[in-house]
């Protein structure tokens, strides 16, 4: 993950942009395909994730991480990740 970020920073945004994504309010325990996202949002998303935090993420790790706080460790466990405290 990229230095600016830090776990806090993360969670809320990925909480804002998968927001933005399914029209919902989102919780970080919530499955994000319960609340509306699609095949089509989770490449969004995926896609996103890598241009913001500069880790790769695909389609699959979305699929197999559909909560937030779950694609946030993803996020901080990716090659060149990991958080500031």
């Amino acid at each position: 993950m990229r230095p600016e970020f830090d776990e806090t920073e993360a969670r809320r945004l990925v909480t804002k942009q998968v927001e933005a994504l399914t029209g919902t309010v989102a919780r970080e325990g919530d499955d994000l395909f319960n609340l509306g996202l699609t095949s089509a949002n989770a490449a969004q998303l995926s896609t996103w994730i890598e241009a913001t935090f500069g880790v790769p993420m695909t389609m699959r790790i979305v699929f197999e991480s559909p909560e937030i706080r779950l694609l946030v460790a993803a996020i901080a466990q990716s090659p060149g990740g990991g958080t500031r405290n």
